[in-house]
């Protein structure tokens, strides 16, 4: 009864197995549309100004990492109860100051994210350089990231977090729309991005809301800038903790490295290693070129925010405060920086002082500046470009 119990399941499996590849392959063909590699490519530039000056308003630029392990769990006078984050690379990776959002902050974010969507049907997407199209999905998955962890907030379990409004997770929600297609995070970053850019340094271009994944940019990607920022992205990350660690007898290096190896690492030892090694300084660079085992085993899934969620303002456990008139006030809205933001920042200033007595200051880049008469800009600011025709008529 089981050979042929087994038998009947084989036979029915070999009848379903054309089915699900065709499936597979239809739902792959619907991101055709993405491919980058179709169509005439213009010289059309999106200007991505807006989303720049907001990134650089929100986002705290921790800075180099000095590859020291955070240990041990601050203690607060008054409490020993510590509700930051306790990993080892607690201080590295850029971060959002979500505790000091207000609603319009948010408002301003789902705003623009929502003029991002819209983009593709107001041109032609398809005619855009790649490289503009890369910047393009970039910024739309970083301005969605940010939207949602603000939505969320004070939550910060990305792993388990859901996306706002809904029953399905961050990553996996069809919480956009792009040219009429319904998409996820997860698809702009694997069956857009990482199926039709063949370049490993994409990976750097994908924060998500982690500690643990590549930094967060205080200005947006642009599509004449988008592989030298990407670069200088990866070497941060590659120079990181997060990025490389490693035991006595072992090389750890980042989740998303494994994640990433189906389209970028298929002969996983030898190309992963030589891709760290073309982003690693002298030290990282050293430790890759060991011979021990490799193991991408770094993850670090907490909100890459100035507090891990937690507004508590002092030593004290309650959350709340009395105003002058005797009113409650959530402990939110209090003048002093919260503990857990008081402790990163001064890390983050003592680590800088290091460096700069040490020479190190930071990235510096080369650009050739564009003609700019021979490009056409699109700015998605229409309210800026609607005062400025207005200035001009008035003056005429």
């Amino acid at each position: 009864m089981f050979q042929l119990a087994r038998a009947g399941l084989i036979a029915v499996f070999i009848l379903l197995a054309p089915l699900v590849a065709e499936a597979q392959s239809a739902d792959e063909a619907r991101f055709d549309i993405f491919n980058p590699s179709a169509g005439d490519h213009g010289r059309q530039q999106i200007d991505y100004s807006v989303w720049s000056d907001m990134l650089s308003d929100i986002v705290l630029n921790v800075g180099l990492s000095d590859r020291r392990s955070a240990r041990g769990d601050p203690i607060f006078t008054g409490t020993r109860i510590y509700t930051g984050n306790d990993s080892r690379y607690r201080y590295e990776n850029n971060r959002i100051i979500l505790h000091l959002f207000e609603d319009f902050h948010t408002d301003a974010i789902s705003a623009y994210r929502a003029e991002l969507e819209e983009l593709p049907d107001q041109l032609n997407f398809s005619a855009l350089h790649p490289n503009e199209q890369l910047a393009y999905w970039l910024n739309l998955y970083t301005a969605t990231i940010v939207e949602q962890v603000a939505l969320n907030y004070p939550r910060h379990e990305l792993d388990r977090m859901n996306a706002h409004g809904t029953n399905e997770r961050l990553y996996e929600a069809n919480i956009l729309t792009v040219m009429g297609e319904p998409l996820s995070l997860n698809d702009i970053q694997f069956n857009i991005v990482y199926r039709f850019w063949d370049d490993p340094l994409v990976i750097y271009g994908f924060f998500n809301g982690s500690v643990g994944s590549p930094r967060i940019r205080r200005d947006a990607y642009e599509g004449e800038t988008v592989w030298r920022q990407l670069e200088s992205n990866g070497r941060e990350f590659v120079n990181a903790l997060r990025g490389v660690d490693s035991t006595p007898n072992r090389l750890d290096i980042s989740e998303h490295y494994r994640v990433a190896r189906p389209y970028f690492f298929h002969d996983w030892e030898n190309q992963v290693r030589a891709h760290l090694l073309s982003l690693a300084n002298d030290d990282v660079a050293e430790l890759v070129e060991r011979d021990m085992p490799l193991r991408a085993n770094v993850n670090e899934w907490g909100l890459a925010d100035m507090t891990n969620g937690s507004s508590r303002c002092g030593g004290a456990i309650s959350q709340t405060t009395t105003t002058a008139d005797g009113t409650q006030r959530d402990a939110s809205f209090c003048s002093n920086l919260p503990d857990n933001a008081r402790i990163l920042l001064n890390f983050v200033i003592e680590r800088r002082l290091r460096q700069m007595r040490n020479g190190l200051s930071g990235d510096v880049f080369i650009r050739d500046l564009p003609d700019r008469s021979e490009q056409i800009v699109i700015n998605l600011d229409e309210d800026e470009e609607e005062d400025t025709e207005a200035a001009e008529d008035t003056a005429n």
